[in-house]
Order: C-alpha cells, then structure tokens, then sequence
C-alpha cells in the first residue's frame, strides 16, 4: 500500500512517521490523518465516483448506487474496501461495522437474485452489523452488495446506522445484567409475561426516523405463552442505568385478513363461500409406522420402511417436514390404517369437508405453496431454506382477535374459527396464508415489518395469486368479488403520512403494493413471456435490502439495482422504464438517467498551476441524450464562486477545458456539463453543483517519499508485547480476527501485527513500527497521508487497546501526537 509524502511548492525539516499498535492490527485503508468532516467525506467519495449517487432520508445516508464504486478479489474483500474507505460518510468509524447479518444464525454472506437457467447467482450480499466497544448498536446493519462478476463490483449499498458521536462503551466496566430486575419492570407494565428471553447489552440509539440520544441499553423479549388465543409478546429496550423502558414493540402481526378453507382443500383464492373443493396433494407431509418416519415428496407420495408381520400400521397426521398444525376448535385429525406390505396406503383428510379439518389441510397446503415458491424464486433464502416444522395454529375459537383475523408471531401463524354470528368465514385460506407467511420472508430476511411488512405481505400474496386483490370473501356470504386491499390502486407517496390512501400500516402498505402491480402491469407489455419471472424475482429479492419499517422511494433503488446488468444503474437498467413507470405511477419514480457521459482520457488535475492555462480533455457522448456539440462548459470555483466559461471544441463533442488563473495553496473546484439536442443540460458529477471535482492550486507537488510495501525501504520494529510484533508480508487471514483480507492499494504487501491466519492479535505489550526519514527539506507545505486498518472489537479485552500514530520533525529526538485511534479517541 502506498504512504507517500507531498509537499505543496507555493513559494523545511525531516519527517519521520511511527505507528504504534498495542491491540489487533495492520495496515489497511482509512484515508486521512485526523477526523474528516462527514460532509467533506461524501463530496470525496461522489468526486470519485461520479456516476454514484447516495440517497438520503431523515439526515442519514440509506442508500449508495449508481455505478459500481469497489472492486475485490472477493465479495467481502469488495465490501471490505468500502468499509475501510467510506464508513465515515455515514457518521460511523470503520471499526464499528463488523461482519454480521441480520438473520437468525447471523451469516453475513448472502447469494441474491437466483437464476433459474444457470443455477447461479447474480448477487452476493456483505452485511454488517455496527458495534461500539463490542456492543451491538441496536438494529443496525449495512448491506454491500456485490455483483458476481470478475473484480467482485459493489454496486449498491443499504445502510441504517446511527451517527453515535463521542459515546463510548467499555466492555470491562460492563456489570453483569440484573435480568430479574428488568423482568419486574416488564411485568409492572405487561403482567401476563411467563417466559423472557436471555437479556442482551446494545447501545440504543432509536429506530426508522427517531433522532435520540445514544445510551447503554438492555433488550430481550418477553412472551405469555404459545398455548394462549390471546399471546402477548413484545420486546423491550430498557435503559441500562436507570431501568426505563425506551422502547416497547409488539412482535405479533396481526391483519384483519378474509379467506376460505373448505372441504379436501380450497382451490384458488377466495373464502370459503366463494371457491370449489378439490383434492389436492399434501407436499413433504409426515408419515408414520412405529419409530419409523418418513416425509412425502412434492406431490405427496411417500415410501416408508414399515415394521411389523404380517400387517403393519401407518398413520398420517396434519404435518409435516416444514409445518406442524395444531388445531384448537377440536382434536388434531390422525388418519390411520392397517395393511400388508406393500400396500398402498393412501391417505385423503378432510374426506367428510367439515370446517375443523378443513382448516388444518388449508392451512398447511398453503403454507408449503408460498414457502417454495419464495426457495424457488432464491434457494438460499435466510432462514426458511433450512427452517423445518414450522407451527401453524388453526380454527382459533372467537374471542382476542378472531373471528376473521389472522396473526404472524414470529414463531407461529395463528388462523380463526368461522362465526355464525359475526358471518365471517374461517380465515386459513390461501391469500390470507400467503399474506402471513409474508411477515415471516420480512423478518428472516432482516428487515422491519410495520408498513413495510404489509406491503410486501400483499405483495407475496398478489403475485403468487396473480390477482390484484386478497381476501376476496372477507366479509362473508355475497362478497366474494370485494377484496380486503387491492393492489390495484391510485396510492399516492406523501411524506409525512406515508401515501394518500393513510399512514395506517395496512393502508400505508398500499403504497408499496400497487407499485408492485403497476410495474407488473408495465412488464406484461414488453416482456410478455417474462414478466411473471422478473417481478417475482425483484419483489423477494428487494427484502434482502431493504431495512427498518417504513416505505420510501429508496425500494425504487433497490428494484433499479436488482435489475441492473452492468455495474452502472444511472445508464438504466434492461427494465429501467418499467420499474420507473410503476414506480412513478405512485410518486416513487426512479432516479433520472444520466442524459450525457462525460469521459476524461488524460484524467482530471490533482493540481492546477495558479497561474492558470491547465488543459483538461473532455469527452462528451450520448447515454439517454444526444449530444449537441459546441456546447461545453467549465464551471470554476476559484473562491468566489462557480464562473461558466466554454470549453475548446477538438472535434465533435471533443473539448479542451482550460482552467483560468487561481491563488497559490488554494482548493479550486470544478465540474463540466453540455447540452443535449433537446437543450436539456448534464453535468458530471451529475448533481453539480452540489457535488463537484477539487483540485490544489500549486505551481508543483514533489513526492519525497512513497512505500508501497513490495521492497523494504528500512521500515524498523521495536515490541515489548510477546506476540504479535509488525511483519511485512500479504496478508494471509481471512478477516475473522478482525486481521485485513487485503492490503490498500493492491500491490500486494503492508505491515501487519503478525501476519498470521488466526492468531493476528499482539499480546502482553506494544509493538511500533518506525519509518525511515522522509526528506521533506525545503518545502513550503508538506503533507504526508497513509492507509491505516484497525480492529480491536474481538477478544477478552475488545476496544480496550489503541493504535497511536506520531509524527517527528527532528529525527526522532521528540514526537507529536497524530492520531490515536480506538477507545480513547472517541
């Protein structure tokens, strides 16, 4: 990695660099020699990536996208770059985003985006989970996604990270958690809790959109019982120090849903009193003779070696190898019969098509149905592709939230029982199960629920159905053409207050909804053999990057980069208009395209002569515009503000820009743009001015010293510590001690704290590496910058230890403080 020295020649003494690392360490990217203003970190990174762009909501950064912005020899190494890099733009220190997804076993590589055809997959997602002196801050995650080609482009990034300032959390001063104590907070408020979860330390800083001040908090989940109609179960946050509750949210999911079961199993869509009956296969159902067990195929057929002479007894109950249903309006059915090998033993419940048994079969045929088609749309969805026996809780008696309800628990979906007096049908049916299960692909798939979780709750079911509208029935005999919601709608985005039709979760989720089924109507259009395939895919997909709870136009993003096959979604997508179209019908258009694409060959200045007279060549062609040439033009900055002035036409749409006169150590900014035939302008960066490209005014900038770290340019080790001393080499570790997985700049070496996979921490001391002399002798400003790579949130003593940095001007007779980074830098 390079560690060059600069002097800025506008009109002198040795430096010499030392870096001391008592804690896990090495070299590795965070550019810059102190604290950078957040701002001035965003303006660098569009100024180096002008084809990017980042999105904004509530003052945080939530999305980055537009053209690929990292490359890797693998995803992580991609995400890693990024991380290292760029953290700081989000308001986070680099350190405190550690590899971790938000699903249940935490694995923090995700395959995105299934192709069918190749048995490959189009996307890998990098997740990160931000931390603070060890401690997880609460529900906070950034996704890197990475396209899978060659060099691993990251092309779009989900954050949700919380800016957390001077706060600081010490492991070892933490106090073992009085779980009792919060347990009685907890019932003072919810007194039916019977069973709590283990409590955990996370710094908590709010959710979505609250702004709060960070503190130590303890969250856990407390829960009334499975066995309960009316479960209570909801998860606390609760201030560490004083025991308030800071946060209380209800993790059961309840919708007013409408459906039917009937005899055998319900076909298509609607209720009870609105669909025929016909027999249909129980897929991976459970079966049984004696010890033995086995579990049916797709189809329902079954072998099963059976015990017993000369008759043996097989029996079959209402489950399965990924569901188990309880039945609570009368005994679990068991069908059972005894026969002489080989049988058959077929199996047909609900044969007499009475509402108990119907409820059962509906409930569980239709929960295998949303289940394979979310694994067949992306096999290695978070969760549910190893999730089995799962437990659906049917014909719920009246009373709590039924009749005609539905509920998602988190570990459990719960369905009523018909009411005669209240004509409402029993609700496990299929759009109702679909709609539920919903709620489930949201939560393992990382993201919040609230009105994002009913939008793409309907979603799953109108895709699945291929109908607009679910819960056709809900209101009982004489409704079955009324839906609940339909997706086909006029909802409009409006913020504050979600969309037209209510800030309600159910009506908010609308919003969401009838995006999806306009960009669906739009795809038939053009891709009438394939639109099924391409909405399903983005619709299931986008869960992966999407977080919190809410619906922005930043789900317009995701689709965007989901459907990008280039690296670049600012030059479109193959489906750009389609999405945008569906999108733009409910006023959550796409970003604008990029009109023009501006090409530098000889590269842009880091240096301008202040006596002015730079040449930049400027190369202008078409993306979604034409190009009208002679239209050129360089906007300057020189401290006074942007002055147009045009460029030298070369050729057609071939420009020279030339850079006027400017004061000597100064920034001078800049950007260009041109027309279109249409006289629309472009500008690159695209948001200029708010973005712009920078150079320093200087009649000459020296290099004195650069180090990559492929020959040994007499770098020196001094060490108290017993293990762990700096070592040159290429990183061999594979970031799971917090080690590098790649040094900076590409070129292979950096010096690491023991270069060792497994083993990269320093013990028992401190070990300094000290640079040669850098001659820096008659400059009128020097500048020295380096990359730097630092972990310490593993271990027995994380965030206890610091990296230091000093700097000598006098050959090492004294030093001066650079940088201290870790616990005690803030």
């Amino acid at each position: 990695m390079a560690n060059p020295v600069v002097t800025v020649v506008c009109a002198g003494g040795a430096l010499l660099l030392s870096t001391a690392a008592p804690g896990e360490g090495g070299l590795e990217p965070a550019p810059g020699n102190g604290v950078v203003d957040r701002a001035q970190l965003v303006e660098r990174f569009l100024q180096d990536h002008p084809q990017t762009h980042i999105y904004e909501w509530g003052g945080r950064i939530s999305r980055v996208y537009g053209k690929a912005f990292s490359t890797g020899n693998t995803p992580q190494a991609s995400a890693e770059r990024f991380r290292v890099n760029h953290a700081g733009m989000f308001g986070v220190p680099a350190e405190d985003l550690v590899l971790k997804g938000p699903f249940q076993d935490g694995h923090h590589l995700q395959p995105i985006m299934y192709d069918r055809d190749t048995g490959q997959y189009k996307f890998t997602g990098v997740y990160y989970q931000q931390q603070r002196g060890g401690t997880p801050v609460f529900r906070t995650k950034m996704l890197v996604l990475t396209k899978n080609v060659p060099g691993n482009l990251a092309v779009h990034v989900t954050a949700d990270l919380r800016d957390l300032g001077e706060f600081t959390v010490n492991q070892a001063e933490l106090r073992p958690i009085d779980a009792a104590a919060h347990q009685r907070t907890v019932l003072a408020v919810d007194p039916g809790m019977v069973e709590f979860s283990e409590p955990q330390y996370v710094v908590w800083a709010g959710v979505d959109d609250m702004v709060v001040e960070p503190r130590l908090a303890v969250t856990f989940i407390g829960d009334s019982g499975i066995d309960s109609w009316d479960r209570i179960k909801w998860l606390y946050v609760i201030d560490a120090e004083t025991g308030a509750i800071l946060y209380r949210e209800n993790q059961i999911l309840e919708i007013d849903v409408v459906g039917n079961v009937s005899a055998l199993a319900t076909e298509v869509s609607g209720a009870e009193q609105c669909e025929a009956e016909v027999s249909i296969p129980m897929p991976y159902a459970r079966v049984t003779s004696g010890a033995a067990i086995s579990f049916a195929d797709v189809n329902g057929d079954y072998t099963i070696s059976a015990t017993g002479f000369p008759d043996v007894t097989v029996e079959s109950r209402v489950r399965g190898q990924y569901f188990v249903v309880t039945n609570l309006g009368a005994a679990d059915t068991v069908l059972s019969q005894t026969l002489t090998p080989p049988g058959p033993a077929d199996f047909l419940h609900n044969s007499a098509n009475t509402e108990f048994p119907r409820g059962e079969v509906n409930a569980y045929i239709q929960a295998n149905v949303v289940r394979d088609w979310a694994l067949n749309v992306n096999p290695a969805y978070p969760t549910i592709d190893s999730q089995t026996e799962f437990s659906l809780t049917v014909n719920e008696p009246p009373g709590g939230f039924c009749p005609g309800n539905a509920q998602y628990q988190g570990d459990n979906l719960r369905f009523c029982a018909a009411s005669v007096a209240a004509s409402r049908p029993n609700t496990a049916w299929s759009s109702v199960v679909y709609h539920e299960y919903g709620h489930h692909l949201v939560a393992t798939g990382g993201s919040g629920q609230g009105a994002y979780g009913e939008g793409i709750s309907d979603v799953v079911s109108n895709l699945i159905t291929g109908e607009s509208g679910i819960g056709f029935g809900f209101f009982g005999d004489g409704t079955c053409g009324t839906p609940l919601r339909d997706a086909d709608n006029t909802c409009l985005f409006q913020s504050p207050g979600c969309s037209t039709c209510g800030s309600e979760f159910h009506a908010c989720g609308n919003l969401l909804s009838g995006c999806v089924w306009s960009t669906r109507a739009e795809l038939m259009v053009t891709e009438p053999f394939a639109f099924h395939v391409i909405i399903t895919d983005l619709a299931l997909n986008s869960i992966l990057l999407h977080s919190g709870s809410g619906i922005t136009p930043s789900i317009t993003i995701d689709f965007l980069t989901l459907d990008d096959d280039d690296g670049d979604i600012g030059n479109g997508t193959p489906h750009y208009a389609e999405i945008n179209a569906g999108f733009s019908a409910h006023l959550m258009p796409a970003p604008p395209l990029a009109l023009l694409a501006f090409a530098f060959p000889d590269g842009r200045p880091d240096t301008l002569n202040p006596s002015g007279g730079d040449i930049m060549r400027v190369e202008v062609s078409g993306l979604i515009g034409t190009p009208l040439s002679g239209t050129g033009m360089l906007h300057v900055d020189t401290g006074a503000g942007f002055v147009a002035s045009p460029m030298t036409v070369v050729s057609a749409n071939v420009y020279d820009a030339v850079f006027p006169a400017s004061t000597c150590g100064s920034v001078v900014r800049f950007y260009v743009s041109a027309r279109t035939t249409t006289l629309a302008t472009a500008t690159s960066p695209s948001d200029a001015p708010v973005s712009s490209f920078q150079a320093l005014s200087a009649g000459s900038i020296v290099t004195s010293f650069a180090d990559d770290f492929e020959a040994d340019l007499g770098w020196t080790v001094s060490s108290t510590a017993s293990d762990g001393q700096w070592d040159r080499g290429v990183p061999i570790g594979g970031g799971d001690r917090g080690d590098p997985p790649t040094d900076a700049d590409g070129s292979g070496q950096c010096f690491l704290t023991d270069n060792v996979d497994g083993n990269s921490d320093v013990d028992s001391g401190a070990t300094t590496l000290t640079s040669p002399n850098m001659d820096a002798s008659g400059a009128g400003t020097a500048v020295i910058s380096y990359w730097r790579w630092y972990s310490n949130t593993q271990g027995g003593g994380a965030q206890q230890d610091i990296f230091v940095i000093e700097v000598s001007d006098d050959g090492g007779a004294s030093w001066v403080n650079l940088e201290t980074v870790g616990p005690t830098s803030g």
